[in-house]
């Protein structure tokens, strides 16, 4: 016999019926228990059911993120922390794990974009959160990816202070300081020894007394008198601590590379330190020929021209450094201290506050 079409609507919803449904506070302390019980697929599919109950529930989309992400699932981890990070902007290791996801999917920029506001939401005295560090390792990549090599060691130097020595990080650590601006993921096979060289030397740097380190530059200096940047690398360490020692790396280097923009930077500020202001302005002004769209090149210039009294053309580099580079503080005090000596009062309080602003919005930014 056929049942008819309203007999089994009515079978249907009685079934239905008998299967009580669960609240949110049900699903959700479900959820944690699946959870800390490491049954994720289980966890998944309960912080799924409540997500649907309350879409509002950034723990769940994160707890759901978290799954994810375990899981190498990162499409799908990235789907749910953009939902957790609208709902939760505040959230500092929400931003992070963002930002692995798109590092993992590819999607460099926003990766980028999410990871350094990880980092602007967590002061540097915090104490180590290991996801974070893990994020910052991943910022100081793309950083040196796109060719911001100082800014990259500086954060690889708090990640070092904070995580026992890690191989893939002291790679990531040489790549930078060997101003290579591509991932450790694409350094050629034949560069690996130097690149584990100036990683352990930066480590060491950052770890071990200056008496120590200088060992690892020294031994990096005699493997590979020849590789470029290996001098720049080794000069800068001496620029902090022997910085009279410092020209002739910096010198060595351009032997190297007679094309570096950074080691004609550096030795520029060198001569303005000893006074050498004709020296100085001769290798600002070949930076400038080199690589006029150059932050570094610029601000020489500038310095070595005020250095040398000529403060109407020093403005004019300064002004080229900030249409470059319009978010660095540093630049609006150059200014600042620029328009004071020129006798423009109205102009220097205006690049003040500009530095007062930009200095407070990125306060947690090396």
């Amino acid at each position: 016999m056929k049942l008819s079409i309203g007999v089994l609507l009515c079978i249907a919803a009685a079934a239905a019926g008998q299967i009580p449904s669960q609240s949110f506070e049900e699903l959700s302390g479900k959820a944690q228990q699946a959870y800390d019980a490491k049954q994720d697929d289980e966890a998944a599919r309960l912080y799924s059911e409540a997500t649907k109950l309350k879409p509002d529930w950034a723990e769940g989309w994160w707890a759901l993120g978290m799954i994810d992400y375990e899981h190498d699932r990162y499409p799908q981890c990235r789907d749910e922390l953009t939902r957790m990070v609208a709902l939760d902007a505040s959230a500092a290791p929400g931003w992070a794990l963002l930002g692995l996801c798109e590092f993992r999917t590819r999607q460099y920029d926003l990766a980028f974009e999410h990871l350094k506001k990880a980092h602007m939401l967590v002061p540097a005295k915090e104490p180590a959160i290991p996801l974070l560090d893990i994020a910052n390792y991943h910022l100081a990549m793309l950083l040196t990816r796109d060719g911001a090599f100082e800014v990259a060691q500086a954060i690889l130097m708090r990640v070092a202070l904070r995580v026992r020595e890690n191989p893939d990080i002291m790679f990531a650590a040489g790549v930078a300081s060997l101003r290579m601006p591509i991932l450790p993921s694409d350094v050629p096979a034949s560069r690996h020894g130097v690149v584990d060289m100036a990683g352990k030397a930066f480590w060491d740097l950052a770890t071990r007394p200056p008496g120590e380190s200088e060992a690892d530059f020294k031994s990096l200096v005699a493997a590979y008198p020849d590789f470029p940047n290996v001098h720049y690398f080794y000069a800068t360490f001496l620029g902090a601590r022997y910085p009279e020692r410092s020209a002739s790396e910096f010198l060595s280097e351009l032997r190297v590379s007679p094309d570096s923009v950074p080691a004609r930077v550096q030795l520029a500020l060198r001569c303005i330190v000893e006074g050498k202001t004709d020296e100085a302005l001769k290798y600002a002004r070949e930076a400038v020929a080199l690589s006029p769209d150059s932050v570094g090149s610029q601000v020489a210039l500038g310095e070595a021209l005020h250095a040398g009294g000529d403060d109407e053309h020093a403005l004019a580099a300064y002004l080229a450094a900030e249409k470059l580079d319009r978010e660095t503080p540093q630049i609006r005090l150059y200014l600042a201290n620029t328009y004071r000596a020129l006798g423009r009062p109205d102009d220097m309080r205006r690049e003040q506050s500009e530095y007062n602003r930009l200095k407070s919005e990125q306060q947690n930014w090396p």
